[in-house]
């Protein structure tokens, strides 16, 4: 089987596709906007920027494959409210880039969102509850699943809750790192 995983360069990209090189049956391409130094043996590599469409129907023709998985998103809240056209066009204009093609090529797209669709208020969830984001992070992702909800023939939705962990020469850091780290300087956070 073929897998593609966006956002490779991320701190879950890196980890899912470290995990996927584990079952010798898939065939893992990974892709990103920059390349990444140095590369697991055994993965292919694909410059990709999901908001340029041309180039996801390119990479998605040539690669061929069943499954994508895609990582690829803006993912700091703060920077999300202060950049909002920037977080629509990588969070939501970006996967339904990445959908339509995936429906031109046959592939299933697996969509990586967030428990920030939610608003916090109720602590257990479950697939039936309704979104309602107080954050345009949330509303950009909250987008993305909508549309590949209505326009995906094969489609999963995924939502995390907090990703972390530590992942050595490559993406930003961690909330947890970055808490850490901004508590040790004395700097105020919000959280």
């Amino acid at each position: 089987m073929n897998v593609l995983v966006t956002g490779s360069n991320g701190l879950l990209g890196q980890k899912l596709v470290k995990k996927l090189l584990d079952d010798s049956s898939l065939r893992v391409t990974a892709t990103a906007r920059t390349q990444p130094e140095p590369w697991p043996h055994g993965v292919a590599f694909c410059l990709l920027d999901i908001t340029d469409a041309t180039r996801m129907n390119d990479v998605i023709q040539q690669t061929k494959p069943d499954v994508v998985i895609n990582t690829a998103a803006a993912t700091q809240v703060d920077w999300c409210e202060e950049n909002r056209k920037a977080c629509l066009r990588i969070n939501t204009t970006g996967v339904q880039n990445l959908a339509d093609a995936c429906n031109r090529h046959g592939a299933h797209l697996v969509q990586l969102s967030t428990d920030f669709v939610f608003n916090g208020k109720k602590e257990l969830l479950s697939e039936s509850d309704q979104p309602d984001p107080v954050n345009y992070y949330g509303k950009s992702k909250l987008l993305a699943e909508q549309y590949v909800q209505r326009h995906s023939a094969s489609w999963s939705i995924v939502r995390t809750v907090l990703v972390y962990g530590v992942a050595p020469n490559r993406g930003r850091s961690n909330i947890v790192l970055w808490v850490k780290n901004s508590l040790e300087e004395g700097k105020r956070i919000r959280v």
